[in-house]
């Protein structure tokens, strides 16, 4: 109890320097979907936030996790998205389906679950369905990434438009690289990548490199973000701690609680949601 304290405490004061007021903890309505992979058998879930006083269609992001699954990292940005007037579905894709890093399927399998989200979303009446984005953090952050290739998008979609921003933290950027580089492109909408220079997935190379492909082969600018000397999950609270994952360099991550990127990622994230999921 006193660890929750402690994140609620940290996170009202850093909202508090950002000037975002912070309401009443959010009470969200769960909602069962199913991936729009028929081949995928999983029982999939999220939990619908709205923003308080919400009258109107909203617009709305779909919140995907990494790894180790929901935790204090979507915590700490959702009531600064609420106060924004963003709906958030925070999905859950780790239940049922892995335990860790070790038995983590290819990310590409969360792809017809991520857009299966936008659809679900795109029904209910409380929404915009023209204004939904989607944000995600590691792993989600990857996912987030892969459905703004425009080939993904068709597969999934087919003639129906995407989500209209995307905004990833730490992405594990190194693979996408090549994949993006020998695809057809982005479906275009905006994208923005928040990253630490110490990020023991390559971030602190890979983002920058990612960056220059996009601008030089498909004239497209990614906003990124960087943080110097931030790890991996800087924005998740608590004491640094190590970890096997095949994926990180060396086969070890780091990961380092880094207060002052975690409270300006906030301000920005918030600001690039409401510019790019703005009524037009």
């Amino acid at each position: 109890m006193r660890y929750l304290r402690c994140i609620g405490l940290l996170t009202v004061i850093f909202l508090s320097s950002v000037v975002i007021s912070v309401g009443a903890p959010s009470a969200g309505t769960m909602i069962h979907f199913t991936s729009l992979d028929k081949s995928q058998t999983f029982q999939l879930s999220g939990t619908l936030y709205l923003p308080e006083n919400n009258s109107s269609p909203c617009a709305a992001i779909v919140l995907v996790h990494g790894t180790s699954g929901i935790n204090q990292v979507g915590r700490l940005y959702r009531e600064p998205v609420l106060n924004a007037g963003i709906a958030i579905f925070e999905v859950d894709f780790k239940t049922g389906i892995f335990t860790g890093p070790m038995d983590r399927p290819h990310i590409d399998t969360f792809l017809p679950m991520a857009f299966a989200a936008l659809k679900e979303l795109r029904k209910n009446p409380a929404i915009d369905p023209n204004r939904i984005g989607i944000m995600g953090f590691s792993m989600g952050g990857g996912v987030t990434m892969r459905t703004a290739i425009d080939e993904n998008r068709q597969r999934w979609m087919g003639s129906e438009k995407g989500f209209v921003a995307s905004a990833a933290f730490y992405p594990v950027s190194k693979p996408l690289i090549k994949i993006i580089e020998h695809s057809s492109g982005l479906t275009g909408a905006p994208v923005i990548i928040f990253y630490g220079t110490e990020d023991s997935y390559g971030e602190g190379k890979a983002v920058p490199e990612l960056k220059n492909m996009l601008k030089k082969k498909f004239n497209f600018d990614v906003t990124t973000v960087e943080y110097a000397g931030a790890t991996h999950d800087f924005n998740r609270y608590g004491p640094s701690f190590s970890y096997a994952d095949p994926a990180a360099i060396g086969g070890r991550a780091t990961i380092k609680w880094d207060p002052a990127a975690a409270n300006d990622s906030l301000t920005k994230v918030v600001a690039f949601l409401q510019e790019n999921l703005a009524a037009k």
